[in-house]
């Protein structure tokens, strides 16, 4: 099963006049473009070397990091070691804490069934991170990897673990990095992954960017490893938030939508946002809200029988049935330009201020459906699944030279 291993992390080393909040960042992936200049203004702040590039270029970026670890700014731990990474964060029922285990995981074909993918991927995203990648030869950002459950209680080992790192970001998440150095626990822990399989739930790109680039240095073992954080399904922070459509450049008579949309679902005119919601919550079928442009608010069930598991997603039935189908009998899609929104109150917001032509709300998968598609072999849509919080970049980094 799954190679998953301690590892030599290269930590940042903050002295008494800095904090750790000025070197860490989102993910590269979900950083605005002011947010980018706010974090790249801090000398050290990661974002300087994962957004670093200079016309898909990163060899600044490598000479910046070297020099942060030569100036000892960034170092190595001693010995071979795990991470324990704490997050902690308000749910809708609650204060919620995830614990996930930093290591570094072998690549492997995905043909294997070892570690599987969810989601399909953007092949010139890739193609930018492994030119990172190839320049610095560094792992600055984790993979966010989930796996069955844990044999090993985590809070408890969190007690015998170095705390090292802790800050509370802009979302009042919590987040909290401690180093696991004891031979029996670490032993305990590669030997739990052993008889694991992994499921990507976020860094798909750079997955397939890190397996990639372990093809191109086959003689160079530390170079088959990525950094990943792993993460037990059954953990009580487990959270998978729903991916909103925005979608613009559309023109419509909403009875024409609507005429062309009960050709494939149920549609019933709602009153507002909570009556939508609770429809949504109570169907088992693929169902979507819909904010149209004349200010109605509409649920639509999607009542067809189709085989194959994907069509279980709602995501999946959003695009070939919504997309494919409907919008496409009324426009070129090609034309139509799509945003992303995790919270129906913004969506309800952005439509009201005319901010987009119609918005669909979408439900999240539950894990188990996810599993069941990777499992057997099938990816779901582009922005399917919004696992929350995400895992931050710049506590520990993964040095290959």
């Amino acid at each position: 099963m799954v190679d998953f291993r301690p590892f030599r992390g290269i930590l940042p080393y903050v002295g008494s006049d800095e904090n750790i909040n000025e070197r860490v960042s989102p993910p590269y992936d979900v950083i605005s473009k002011e947010e980018q200049a706010e974090l790249q203004s801090k000398e050290y702040n990661i974002s300087r070397i994962t957004l670093g590039g200079l016309d898909g270029r990163y060899d600044e970026a490598a000479r910046l990091l070297d020099g942060w670890i030569s100036s000892e700014k960034l170092m190595q731990d001693d010995s071979e070691c795990y991470y324990l990474y704490r997050q902690s964060f308000q749910g809708q029922k609650g204060l919620l804490s995830r614990n996930g285990i930093i290591g570094i995981l072998k690549t492997e074909d995905y043909n294997k069934g070892i570690i599987m993918p969810h989601e399909e991927t953007f092949s010139n995203v890739k193609e930018d991170r492994l030119n990172l990648l190839r320049a610095t030869a560094t792992h600055c950002e984790s993979i966010f990897g989930l796996y069955d459950y844990s044999d090993i209680d985590l809070e408890n080992l969190s007690e015998r673990a170095d705390k090292l790192f802790e800050i509370v970001d802009d979302f009042s998440t919590l987040h909290q990095i401690f180093r696991i150095h004891d031979v029996n626990d670490t032993s305990a822990i590669q030997e739990m992954f052993s008889s694991k399989k992994m499921l990507i739930a976020d860094g798909h790109h750079r997955y397939e960017t890190a397996h990639r680039y372990a093809q191109e240095n086959r003689d160079e073992r530390d170079k088959a490893y990525v950094l990943c954080t792993m993460v037990a399904s059954n953990d009580d922070g487990m959270l998978v938030l729903p991916t909103h459509r925005l979608i613009g450049n559309l023109n419509y008579e909403p009875t024409d939508l609507l005429e062309n949309m009960k050709k494939y679902f149920k549609v019933q005119k709602i009153k507002n946002i909570e009556e939508m919601e609770k429809n949504l919550d109570s169907s088992t079928l693929p169902i979507f809200g819909l904010f149209l442009n004349d200010g109605n608010i509409y649920t639509a069930e999607y009542l067809q029988v189709q085989d194959g598991v994907l069509w279980s997603v709602d995501a999946y039935v959003c695009q070939e049935v919504i997309f494919k189908n409907i919008l496409s009998s009324m426009t070129d899609v090609n034309e139509l330009s799509v945003e992303y929104d995790h919270e129906v109150t913004s969506i309800a917001n952005r439509m009201s201020e005319g901010g987009a032509d119609l918005a669909i709300v979408v439900r999240a998968p539950s894990l188990d459906l996810v599993w069941n598609v990777a499992e057997q072999g099938q990816k779901m849509p582009k922005k399917t699944t919004y696992f929350w919080p995400k895992i931050w970049s710049g506590f520990i980094l993964y040095g290959m030279k």
